[in-house]
């Protein structure tokens, strides 16, 4: 879709398609997605009760915004999966390769998916999901990747969740997101160039490096079961930063097995149910980081979830330099969240 026949398609539906653009000097993304500014809150300090009334939500079943939504099959009891309404990332029959340039500038249609997985109990909180739940979550979440990764316009799919007003969630109504994108998220481009020149110095895998030396010096393990290690970093960006990661090398989080996602739900709710306990009500973020889905394997990249709990602001070193300053220690992290059980 050139940028002609998106301003038509404004004019025609009110629409607003998001954009990708990338900076000159980094290469990195950004969606420009006037759409969802659209959500006044978008443009309000979010607080804590928004949505709180469940007869005004629209993810609760039997509401008209539950029955506007048109569902996306999947074979779960307590869950549904709906498009978004105000996407990211949008279906475009045009190729995800092509560009059209503003100027000198690189601009092009934010490619993609973006899919809404809803948990049918409003009443329920992320950190006190059942871990058949959570698995539940992570199976719909896994069965809609494998699906999504067939569309050839999608380069990297990333699953996240959103808890709590701090951390951006506008509907209190639990519900995970699937961002399906026509790039590779930069994020997931600056760690493959890192472990692809730690592999070509050392030979191994630096996610599975780092396992083991957790795993030997034992000053950051949050939690371990048999398949899926949860640790604070070592260089942790920000406060009770947390990665939870496969123990065994695994590339990509749609090879999973339905015991692993077993295990990984365990593993991810015997460290938010900790982190409750020490910081009640916290708002928090999840992603799942994994290989891009144009690649079919890889020696040296390593999926894994990390849970960023939002406890701190930046402030004009930490946006100015990229520098993050953390106040607390993960060693220190670490004896809180284990004293907690």
């Amino acid at each position: 879709m050139s940028l002609d026949e998106i301003n038509k398609k404004i004019n025609r539906s009110g629409f607003i398609p998001p954009i990708l653009r990338q900076d000159i000097i980094t290469g990195d993304w950004v969606v420009i997605a006037p759409g969802r500014a659209r959500r006044p809150d978008d443009f309000v300090h979010p607080k804590p009760e928004l949505q709180k009334k469940k007869n005004s939500c629209p993810f609760c079943v039997g509401s008209p915004g539950y029955k506007d939504n048109a569902k996306i099959r999947i074979d779960c009891e307590n869950i549904y999966v709906i498009e978004n309404k105000f996407p990211a990332f949008y279906d475009n029959e045009a190729s995800s390769r092509s560009y059209y340039p503003e100027d000198f500038y690189r601009e092009r249609p934010s490619v993609g998916k973006h899919e809404v997985v809803v948990i049918k109990d409003h009443n329920i909180s992320l950190t006190k999901f059942s871990k058949s739940l959570t698995s539940e979550m992570f199976f719909a979440i896994l069965m809609r990747y494998k699906e999504i990764k067939k569309d050839n316009q999608v380069f990297s799919i990333t699953p996240i969740y959103n808890h709590g007003p701090e951390a951006g969630a506008s509907i209190e109504h639990p519900h995970a997101q699937i961002f399906a994108s026509g790039i590779v998220a930069n994020t997931v481009n600056r760690e493959m160039d890192g472990a692809e020149r730690y592999f070509g110095v050392n030979g191994a895998c630096v996610f599975c490096d780092i396992i083991k030396h957790e795993k030997r010096e034992k000053k950051r393990i949050v939690y371990e079961n048999d398949y899926f290690l949860a640790f604070c970093p070592f260089a942790s960006r920000l406060p009770f930063n947390i990665w939870v990661i496969p123990k065994k090398h695994e590339s990509q989080f749609e090879n999973s097995s339905q015991n692993q996602i077993d295990e990984f739900a365990d593993a991810t709710m015997e460290t938010l149910s900790a982190l409750e306990k020490i910081i009640p009500g916290l708002a928090l973020n999840m992603y799942i980081r994994t290989l891009p889905t144009t690649l079919d394997n890889s020696e040296f990249y390593h999926w894994y979830l990390e849970i960023t709990p939002r406890l701190t602001l930046f402030g004009g070193f930490e946006l100015g330099s990229d520098v993050i300053i953390n106040v607390i220690p993960p060693e220190k992290a670490t004896e809180y969240l284990k004293n907690s059980k």
